[in-house]
């Protein structure tokens, strides 16, 4: 009733607000489908880096049996590092404790990597499966590595997307680091 009393130009005002409110409204309701989308892809992602630093961590732990059964000695840091390093801190990529770890982690890998490339331990089975499977478990987490920072960015990218900036900012939704 009320609508039908207005004026022509008031109707066609209304009718414009309540199409460019529609838009605005499928705009932030596509925002948000993009926003958790790239949010859970990084779970997953973050989910297999966990398992393959598991992985990595136990394979370095095996490394390292196999060389002191060959009377090899390495580094007392880097036997600490294998002592203490927790696959707890492998849970989140967006933690310091996530990025400390996994440079402690390469560090003992090169240590032990190194040590590997020994002449006394070159004809060892044993030690050439371990090699091929560190080398298979790295090529894992590079792709891991890289579809987590892919993800990152889109995830950045639909936060700050510039029709919905403001609702993000309201909610102090953070954005996220590449690792």
């Amino acid at each position: 009733m009320i609508f039908a009393e207005l004026q022509a130009g008031t109707k066609v005002l209304i009718a414009i607000l309540c199409i460019v409110g529609g838009a605005y409204l499928l705009t932030l309701i596509i925002n948000l489908v993009f926003v958790f989308s790239f949010k859970s892809m990084m779970k997953r992602d973050n989910n297999g880096m966990r398992v393959a630093l598991s992985a990595k961590l136990d394979i370095l732990i095996k490394c390292q049996e196999v060389i002191n059964a060959n009377e090899i000695k390495i580094t007392e840091k880097t036997a600490h590092s294998l002592r203490y390093l927790d696959t707890e801190d492998f849970y989140d990529a967006q933690k310091e404790d996530f990025l400390n770890s996994t440079k402690e982690m390469e560090l003992v890998e090169r240590e032990i990597s190194g040590i590997l490339n020994n002449r006394k331990l070159a004809d060892n089975d044993e030690v050439a499966l371990l090699k091929s499977l560190l080398k298979d478990v790295n090529e894992s987490l590079k792709t891991l590595y890289m579809s987590y920072n892919a993800d990152i960015l889109g995830y950045n990218y639909w936060v700050r997307f510039p029709p919905c900036i403001l609702w993000f900012l309201i909610f102090k939704v953070k954005l996220k680091k590449n690792i």
